[in-house]
C-alpha cells in the first residue's frame, strides 16, 4: 500500500498536470506514471523529479535505451521492483531483445557487447561505491571511446536511478498497470 496517495490528474493543479502531460508525451508512455503522480503533492518535487529526468536520462549523448539498462541493473541491485518493472518495461519500449534483458538482470559480466558491459558496470559502480572508483575504472571507458561528457552522464544517469529508488520506495508507490501491460505485449509479439 503506498504511503502517499496518487494525485490523480483531474485533482491536481494546473502546474502539476502540465508535468504529468509532459511526462508522459516525451516519454512515450499512455499516462503519466504512478511514480510521477504520487510526487504530484508538492509542484516543486514532481518538477524536479521531470527536470531531471527530462535532462539526465531522454538527453545527452548515451543512447537512451543505455540509460534505461543502466536504471535496470541499479534497480535490480538496490532492490527497487518498482524502478525494475518501469525500466524493464522502457527497455522493452526501446527495443532491447529479451535475451539482452534477461542477461542484463542476471550477468551483467557474461555480456557480448563489452563497451554496453562496461558502462554498466561503472553505472553500477557509481551507485553502490562511489568514493572507490578510480582512475582504471576511467581507464577503462576511454578505452571504449567515451568522451568525459558520456562519462559524466554515466554518473549523472547512476544518481538519478539512486533518486529514483529512494523516492519510489520511500513512498510506496503502487506498480503501473501499463508497464506490465507493455511486457505482455512485446512478449507477444507486439
Amino acid at each position: 500500500m503506498s504511503h502517499i496517495k496518487i494525485l490523480e490528474p483531474e485533482l491536481a493543479p494546473d502546474s502539476v498536470r502540465a508535468v504529468y502531460s509532459d511526462f508522459y508525451r516525451r516519454m512515450s508512455f499512455p499516462a503519466a506514471p504512478n511514480f510521477i503522480k504520487v510526487q504530484g503533492h508538492s509542484p516543486s518535487a514532481v518538477q524536479g523529479s521531470w527536470d531531471l529526468v527530462r535532462n539526465v536520462l531522454v538527453m545527452g549523448k548515451i543512447p537512451r535505451y543505455v540509460k534505461e539498462m543502466l536504471f535496470v541493473a541499479i534497480s535490480k541491485k538496490r532492490g527497487c521492483s518498482y524502478c525494475e518493472a518501469a525500466h524493464v518495461a522502457c527497455c522493452r519500449m526501446l527495443g532491447v531483445d529479451q535475451k539482452l534483458l534477461h542477461r542484463l538482470v542476471s550477468d551483467i559480466g557474461g555480456m557480448a557487447d563489452y563497451r554496453l558491459r562496461d558502462m554498466l558496470l561503472f553505472g553500477l559502480k557509481c551507485a553502490s561505491e562511489p568514493r572507490a572508483i578510480n582512475e582504471g575504472d576511467f581507464g577503462v571507458l576511454r578505452r571504449h571511446g567515451l568522451d568525459d561528457s558520456e562519462i559524466v552522464e554515466l554518473i549523472a544517469m547512476s544518481a538519478l536511478a539512486v533518486y529514483a529508488n529512494i523516492m519510489a520506495d520511500a513512498t510506496a508507490v503502487p506498480p503501473d498497470a501499463m508497464f506490465a501491460e507493455v511486457g505482455a505485449a512485446k512478449s507477444a509479439g507486439g
